[in-house]
C-alpha cells in the first residue's frame, strides 16, 4: 500500500512538473512568435512608406513629363519614372514576401528587405538630390 502511494505520488509529482515545463517552453515559443510578428509589421510598415515616397515621386515625375518642352528632357524623366516604377514592383513583392514568411524562412526574407529597403531609399536620395540639382540650375 505505501508503495502504491509512493507510485502515485512520484507520478502526480512529474506530471506537475512537466505541466510546468510545457507552459514555460510554451511562454518562449509566444514571445518568440510575437517578436516574429512585431518585427515583420515593421518592416512591412517601413516598406509601405518607402513605396508611398515612390509614388509621390513617380507623379511629380508624371507632371513634369506634361510639362516638359524639350524632348529629351522628357525622355530622360521618363526613364526616371519607368526606373521608379520598376522600384515599386520590387517593394511590392517585398512586401508580398514578408506576408508569406514564416518562422523558418524569417531570417533569409528580413536580410533581403533589409537590403532592398537600403538600396531603394538611398536611390531616392540619390534622386530628390538631382531633381534639386536640375531645377536649381
Amino acid at each position: 500500500m505505501v508503495h502504491k502511494f509512493i507510485n502515485r505520488t512520484t507520478t502526480l509529482l512529474f506530471l506537475v512538473a512537466s505541466s510546468f515545463i510545457f507552459i514555460q517552453c510554451n511562454d518562449r515559443a509566444d514571445n518568440r512568435s510575437s517578436a516574429f510578428d512585431e518585427d515583420r509589421q515593421e518592416m512591412k510598415s517601413n516598406l509601405e512608406s518607402l513605396r508611398d515616397d515612390i509614388d509621390y515621386k513617380i507623379n511629380d515625375l508624371e507632371s513634369r513629363i506634361d510639362n516638359a518642352s524639350d524632348n529629351e528632357v522628357e525622355r530622360n524623366l521618363e526613364a526616371q519614372r519607368n526606373e521608379l516604377r520598376n522600384d515599386r514592383s520590387n517593394v511590392d513583392r517585398a512586401i508580398d514576401d514578408l506576408e508569406d514568411s514564416t518562422r523558418d524562412s524569417w531570417q533569409t526574407v528580413r536580410t533581403e528587405t533589409e537590403d532592398l529597403y537600403e538600396r531603394i531609399s538611398s536611390k531616392l536620395e540619390e534622386w530628390s538630390d538631382r531633381m534639386q540639382d536640375q531645377f536649381n540650375n
